[in-house]
């Protein structure tokens, strides 16, 4: 049985969407007006899907569903009867994961909270691809730049260089790209250059 954390943001439709979601077999463990802290809210409450009945969803309540979605792998889904396209947008771009308007029969409750929690799912494996992406482009820079000041200190070729850093890396069992950090934050704490590499 699905578990659901229920949001209320106005007079909205809570009582018609608490019966809809019974019949539907969905269990509501807990209802919350709008307005609290929502991040930890789910962290303490771990529920599958948060969902959110507003009348028209408030700026308040799409910062902290931006804010929820950077912390919680649980997908939001809204219920209202706004269906003003740039509402839409926001509520999209805050981390909505589906915006309904309008009623939902019984028998539709569980295949939109799937869709729901398999679109969060595919969101967070798209945010931690680029995520990787970034922090293997920071380490390509800041291993180029620590190169470079090797090659500058020590006078030694860049795969020299290259074979300190790992022999460093090894030896404190760390990243790569974390020691070649390190060494250029030091040389700059100590007035160096970095490294002549942009």
């Amino acid at each position: 049985m699905l578990k659901v954390m229920l949001l209320t943001d106005g007079d909205g439709r809570t009582a018609s969407l608490r019966e809809t979601l019974a019949a539907a077999g969905v269990r509501v463990v807990a209802e919350r007006p709008a307005g609290m802290d929502l991040a930890e809210t789910i962290n303490q409450l771990e529920p599958d899907v948060v969902l959110i009945d507003a009348d028209a969803p408030a700026r308040d309540t799409l910062e902290d569903v931006c804010v929820a979605s950077e912390y919680s792998a649980r997908p939001v889904v809204m219920f209202t009867d706004d269906g003003n396209r740039e509402t839409i947008r926001a509520a999209l771009k805050a981390g909505v994961a589906a915006y309904v308007v309008g009623a939902v029969p019984p028998e539709r409750i569980q295949l939109l909270l799937t869709v729901a929690i398999e679109r969060g799912a595919v969101e967070r494996a798209r945010r931690s691809e680029l995520a990787d992406a970034r922090l293997r482009l920071a380490d390509r820079q800041s291993i180029e730049r620590a190169k470079g000041l090797l090659m500058e200190l020590r006078g030694v070729s860049e795969e020299q260089a290259h074979r300190l850093l790992r022999e460093r890396a090894m030896q404190s069992q760390r990243r790569l790209g974390d020691v070649a950090r390190e060494v250029v934050d030091m040389a700059q704490w100590l007035g160096g250059k970095p490294g002549g590499v942009a």
